[in-house]
């Protein structure tokens, strides 16, 4: 029997309450019709990508110099760096200026908080994040749908500026750096050069190895003609059949030798011919002098390969984005959902309503000024 007394009672106080409860919901309804029907329109656009490897801005990728299979799209790090890269005040200032926002928006742009106030805007309509599938989805939400999928586009197409721009200031950041170390290294290397000349000048050795044999085989050839003329002379010297202008052949032949000898061991002058003493003391220098000048040449050749290579990868376009889909404008309006706030509207002027009808009958009976 309390059941159904409970029962009765709920009823008989929605009964009693009944205008209440209708003048309620139709308020209700009639404000929440006004009210959706006063609210904009939003259309919502996105557009799908993944970041792409940053190893493929590499000259080494490039030209082939590493060995490592080629990853096209990027990792973790890679979609955070999008990621935050999407976030900045860079790229909604960008946004804000390029669409003209302020006027889209109706907000004063010569206030104080003007800016403020637009990218607060645009950053309630502007969602970018990692999907389940590791992409990063970009949506943009604009009461014109062609509009909002041009936004989402732009959106993206300036992330990728951003992000390759980031990429190639690092390079430009080396290339400087090499040409400053090329610029060095070239003025180096005219130094060493003129080191080189001067010592060639100096012992007048120009090709090490050619002028070394070639005066090892003139001491062997003077040691061999002294050694000959010598025998000739002791064998013919003395013998009264030997013409005298023979024997002073002889002994003329074995002077030159002689002498020829001498000038090769002994110091040459400044403009005589070089001698292997003066080659002995000159060769270490001038072939220090040569490999200085040779590797200061090669690491010289190796930079400027370096740097042409650096240069090509600054001026090849590589799209630090792998674009899956892109913004198209929607055929659907994303909100208000309309219905439902009419209904949700009724509903909960109805049961605030019946929840104040069932207090007033609980506390009916009390006299408030006796509890005062």
């Amino acid at each position: 029997m309390s059941n159904r007394d409970n029962l009765l009672g709920v009823l008989g106080t929605i009964y009693r309450w009944r205008k209440a409860l209708r003048n309620a919901c139709l308020i209700a309804l009639v404000g929440s019709i006004g009210i959706a029907l006063w609210m904009d329109t939003y259309y919502k656009a996105n557009t799908i990508f993944y970041p792409s490897n940053q190893d493929l801005s590499k000259p080494e990728l490039i030209f082939g110099a590493m060995s490592k299979v080629t990853e096209y799209f990027g990792t973790d790090k890679d979609v955070d760096r999008l990621l935050e890269i999407a976030s900045s005040n860079e790229l909604v200032d960008y946004m804000i200026g390029r669409f003209g926002l302020f006027n889209h928006y109706d907000i004063d742009s010569s206030s104080h908080e003007g800016r403020y106030w637009a990218r607060l805007k645009f950053r309630n309509l502007y969602v970018v994040q990692k999907n389940r599938n590791d992409a990063i989805e970009l949506t943009i939400e604009d009461t014109d749908p062609q509009m909002a999928s041009d936004m989402a586009n732009a959106a993206r197409e300036k992330i990728d500026e951003i992000a390759q721009r980031l990429t190639k200031n690092n390079q430009a950041q080396i290339l400087a750096s090499y040409d400053s170390n090329i610029k060095r290294k070239t003025t180096e290397l005219m130094r060493l050069g003129d080191s080189v000349r001067d010592v060639q000048l100096q012992y007048n050795i120009y090709s090490g190895g050619e002028q070394g044999e070639q005066l090892s085989e003139q001491l062997t050839r003077a040691e061999n003609d002294i050694a000959r003329n010598r025998a000739r002379l002791e064998v013919l010297d003395g013998n009264p059949l030997i013409p005298l202008d023979t024997i002073e052949y002889i002994k003329a032949n074995l002077r030159g030798a002689t002498r020829q000898r001498e000038m090769l061991l002994s110091h040459s002058s400044k403009n005589g011919p070089l001698s292997i003493r003066d080659y002995n003391e000159g060769i270490g220098k001038v072939s220090i002098a040569n490999d200085l000048h040779n590797q200061a040449r090669k690491q010289l050749s190796f930079d400027l390969e370096r740097y042409n290579h650096i240069l090509a990868a600054y001026n090849t376009n590589i799209p630090s984005i792998q674009i899956v889909e892109m913004a198209e404008p929607p055929l659907m309006k994303n909100r208000p959902r309309r219905s439902i706030i009419v209904v949700g509207a009724v509903m909960a002027a109805f049961l605030f309503t019946l929840f104040a009808a069932f207090l007033a009958d609980a506390y009916r009976d009390v006299n408030w000024k006796e509890l005062q």
